[in-house]
């Protein structure tokens, strides 16, 4: 899939899914305040952080939307990062080194769904999705030449502290159509709720 497509795409997900933060019940509340959800209150459904290792397998900004208006329940998270360069080493079965190939620094596009669960300030977030990476990495996918796909599933932990600040730290399981990460990854981040 050309890059273009795949931006295009997620831009018109984006463009559709902020249309689904206006609501006219009254019934959802703000978990921080326990105040009704009423339309031209804040309720920080939205929110922007980098994060480091996860689904942007290494660094990346993320924006993260909820589809009911409120800082619970289903959403989506999409970001755009970077991994760096880094040498692969292939070797025998006799340990010794039969090849180097050195891959340039990548663009990483994570995206997916999530559901948040919590009250307060304390929040548990799970979610899968899919991760594009602009070339080939054969530390987890041996067939393609010019880009990677992976699948990923992770569950973090989210705290949000004062109105807008907000932490996360989590596992994310990676695998790519022939290749399991053996060990989940970590995941680290912060940013705004907005």
């Amino acid at each position: 899939m050309p890059i273009r497509t795949l931006i295009t795409v997620i831009a018109l997900f984006f463009s559709h899914s902020l249309f689904a933060q206006i609501t006219r019940h009254s019934r959802h509340t703000d978990s921080l305040s326990h105040t009704p959800y009423l339309p031209g209150l804040r309720s920080f459904t939205q929110a922007a952080y980098i994060s480091f290792w996860g689904p942007g397998a290494f660094a990346a900004m993320n924006y993260d939307i909820r589809f009911n208006g409120t800082n619970q329940g289903l959403g989506v998270r999409a970001g755009l990062g970077v991994a760096p360069d880094y040498s692969e080493k292939w070797y025998n079965r006799k340990g010794q080194v039969t090849g180097t190939i050195r891959r340039p620094v990548m663009l990483t596009i994570p995206f997916g769904l999530n559901y948040i669960i919590g009250t307060g300030k304390h929040f548990m977030e799970v979610g899968t999705g899919m991760t594009y990476l602009s070339d080939d990495s054969l530390c987890y996918d041996d067939i393609t030449t010019s880009y990677t796909w992976l699948g990923w599933v992770s569950m973090n932990y989210r705290r949000t502290v004062g109105k807008h600040l907000l932490m996360r730290v989590g596992l994310t399981a990676m695998a790519s159509k022939r290749y399991v990460a053996p060990f989940p990854t970590p995941e680290w981040g912060m940013g705004f709720r907005f």
